[in-house]
């Protein structure tokens, strides 16, 4: 190894990962060595999770890892920010393309607690992974489980959420939705129902955006490129 590193064939990434030199070096071999760099048994998570499993707005770099490294002043020579949780689960890691990677529930759970998100976006990244269905309620409540404790980072945001995505719960199809629904939670209107079958005494007539049982309202959100 040492005589690799002394012709130049090896090069050091950090104090931890070697690459072979003149090798292709992409935004995800750079999240392959920032996994290595965080420790043995690291896994990819919080905002690079995100942009791996295909969550908009995310991504890949600066690269974020969940590992063991040991706690010592960062240096600029470290491959990625190393978030060290009490609980890492192996149930909450999957295998990706040879890196490990936290599952999209735990990856929510983590964004959840990250201080540089704000709230809205959390809950914009819980919705768009529930439509591409990725998380669902069960794996939501049992990551829950798995992580609810008095005052871990996340917990009560994550808690707020569920409350309000009940079994059955169908996230907005569509930002212009999305909006609509804090538009219309804004000025008291919170008994809307999502993707509702409506008809009459010939039959059915059409499946609506949102039908609001209590008011009588049936809406239909079309973005701006319909108008």
């Amino acid at each position: 190894m040492q005589h690799r590193l002394d012709i130049g064939s090896l090069e050091p990434l950090s104090r931890r990962v070697l690459r072979l030199r003149g090798a292709p070096f992409t935004d995800m071999t750079h999240v392959a060595a920032g996994v290595l760099d965080a420790g043995p048994m690291a896994a990819v998570s919080h905002r690079t999770a995100a942009a791996i499993w295909g969550l908009p707005g995310f991504d890949l770099r600066p690269v974020h890892a969940t590992g063991r490294r040991p706690r010592v002043a960062h240096s600029r020579q470290d491959l990625s920010i190393v978030h060290q949780p009490l609980r890492l689960l192996e149930a909450h890691v999957v295998e990706s393309e040879g890196l490990r990677i936290t599952t999209p529930s735990r990856m929510i759970f983590d964004l959840a607690g990250d201080r540089g998100l704000h709230p809205k976006r959390v809950e914009r990244a819980l919705d768009t992974a529930w439509s591409m269905r990725i998380v669902d309620h069960d794996s939501l409540h049992r990551m829950l489980r798995d992580l609810a404790a008095r005052g871990r980072p996340g917990i009560a945001l994550m808690r707020s959420l569920l409350a309000q995505r009940p079994v059955g719960h169908r996230p907005a199809g569509s930002n212009a939705e999305r909006r609509f629904q804090e538009i219309a939670a804004s000025v008291g209107l919170r008994s809307l129902v999502r993707q509702v079958n409506v008809g009459d005494e010939d039959g059915w007539v059409g499946r609506v955006d949102f039908r609001d049982p209590v008011h009588g309202l049936v809406v239909e959100v079309n973005p701006d490129r319909f108008h």
